[in-house]
């Protein structure tokens, strides 16, 4: 077998290997991408419940923590408010 024969499978044995742990990262990132979009999710709806006018005996400190938390995730959802 000649160096450049040799040299060419190496080559293609690095390039199968680097395909595959691209493969690997790439499915866990999506598995992580999608538990975020569910935390996302329910924090969001938490904030909406939370927010509600009628929610008087939620407790502030509840309200502000969930927006605490998806404002770190960049996520926090825009609220309307009515004027009374």
């Amino acid at each position: 077998m000649s160096n450049d024969s040799k040299c060419f499978q190496e080559r293609v044995a690095k390039l199968r290997n680097l395909r595959e742990k691209l493969c690997t990262q790439s499915s866990e990132q999506k598995v992580g991408f999608e538990v975020r979009d569910f935390v996302v999710y329910e924090l969001q709806d938490m904030h909406e419940q939370l927010s509600k006018p009628n929610s008087d005996t939620t407790p502030e400190w509840c309200r502000e923590k969930v927006e605490y938390i998806l404002d770190g995730l960049l996520s926090v959802p825009e609220t309307t408010t009515t004027g009374d």
